[in-house]
């Protein structure tokens, strides 16, 4: 079986950004505007590309920890039932699946093995080329760039963003960002790591949805922290 995960060429960042836009335009049939969002992954797959898309259970998957995959000469694309109940993993999922479409099918083809079953993609942990590219274009097509854009400029945080240090602070502007660009069915950490993308936010380091809560049980002690030690204070002083 060939697997997504072998070597594909490379592809500029650049190239990957303008067939995601390439493919929107052609989805519109003409420019994508702010008034577009929520990008509507699901039927760019099924209306647009005429992909089915199959929700499976995980014991169906290959491996335990895979959220989707694509069959391509079945235009099929599979989804783990586990992200259904989660909106921006699902749609990243299937717009990713997409990528895979654009990027890398006709690549596959090619070798003469249209008749198997392309491994399932989306796995966790460290991520070869072709998963990276898969990626970024799923991102560039739920949160394009000139959209992403003037929702920053509008929530007034144009000179603000890369003054954040912190994943607290950096979750805030970008869940702000999130809001004002509408980009209603995308998660907080992917708004986030597209704006990391493309260098609005250049101290934090890439997230993933495992560290959110993370992050938030972090904040919540620090917090707790800092209360105690006003009490503390405020019983030294008067006593």
């Amino acid at each position: 079986m060939i697997s997504l995960n072998d070597d594909f060429p490379e592809v500029a960042d650049e190239v990957i950004e303008g067939k995601a836009l390439s493919l929107l335009e052609e989805f519109y049939l003409r420019p994508v505007t702010s008034a577009d969002t929520p990008i509507p992954a699901e039927r760019i797959a099924e209306q647009h590309l005429n992909y089915e898309i199959d929700v499976i259970e995980e014991g169906a998957l290959l491996h335990a920890d895979v959220l989707g995959g694509i069959v391509f000469n079945e235009r099929i694309i599979q989804v783990a039932s586990s992200v259904t109940d989660h909106e921006g993993r699902y749609n990243f999922t299937i717009a990713h699946e997409i990528g895979h479409h654009v990027l890398h099918r006709q690549i596959y083809l090619a070798a003469k093995q249209a008749e198997t079953k392309p491994a399932m993609c989306r796995e966790k942990g460290q991520k070869p080329l072709a998963e990276k590219q898969a990626d970024r274009f799923a991102a560039a097509l739920l949160m394009p760039p000139d959209i992403l854009a003037n929702a920053i400029k509008e929530s007034g945080l144009l000179n603000k963003l890369d003054r954040s240090t912190s994943v607290y602070d950096a979750r805030r502007k970008a869940d702000r960002v999130r809001k004002t660009a509408n980009f209603s069915n995308v998660s907080n950490t992917a708004v986030l790591n597209r704006m990391i993308d493309l260098r609005y936010i250049t101290k934090v380091s890439y997230q993933s949805a495992e560290n959110i809560f993370h992050h938030r049980k972090t904040h919540r002690l620090s917090y707790i922290r800092t209360l105690l030690k006003k009490l503390l204070t405020r019983y030294k002083i008067t006593q």
